[in-house]
């Protein structure tokens, strides 16, 4: 009689245990949930690619910060100051090679337009590159005396009067060209 006594003690003990278990996941399956709602999952938008045209324009419609949409983003965009370095160097470091007739490259971007970057690391055999730049630079060398596709730079560049070149307008539609 004392042993099934202790057993039915034993089952009830573990049936509260399951119980206060179910109401604690019932009660934190939100707060614990796999989609958060302002913050990013493993599988979700991290891994999603975005078309190159989203970000053209992005780039397109900030263009002119003065608008009054974007007032309330000028705390972000000062932030993002501080971080134009590292963008700066990673667009030279992923810039293409004068043998590639252009290079395709992953970026991250903040949703708000402020900054954006190269997410790649150009992975080189050495050998192969000094000989591709040793080739280049004979080819340069010859252009350059025989002057088919040289020009000389008129100085100054820019004129104080000339509006400065959107990209939208002027870089982005242009067709690949052959290699020299």
């Amino acid at each position: 009689m004392e042993n099934h006594s202790e057993e039915m003690e034993i089952s009830r003990e573990s049936s509260l245990f399951e119980e206060k278990a179910r109401k604690w996941a019932l009660l934190n399956s939100k707060k614990y949930a796999e989609k958060r709602k302002f913050g990013s999952t493993k599988e979700g938008s991290s891994t999603d690619k975005m078309p190159a045209e989203h970000l053209r324009k992005i780039i397109k419609d900030h263009g002119d910060m003065s608008n009054k949409k974007f007032r309330y983003d000028k705390r972000v965009y000062l932030g993002a100051l501080k971080y134009i370095p590292h963008a700066v160097f990673k667009l030279l470091e992923n810039m293409p090679m004068p043998w590639e007739q252009a290079r395709y490259v992953k970026v991250l971007y903040h949703t708000t337009g402020a900054i954006t970057f190269v997410n790649e690391v150009p992975k080189v055999i050495e050998p192969v590159y000094v000989a591709q730049w040793g080739s280049m630079w004979t080819t340069m060398r010859r252009e350059k005396r025989d002057r088919k596709h040289f020009k000389r730079m008129r100085f100054p560049p820019f004129d104080d009067e000339e509006p400065p070149l959107d990209y939208g307008d002027n870089i982005n539609d242009v067709e690949v060209c052959g290699l020299l």
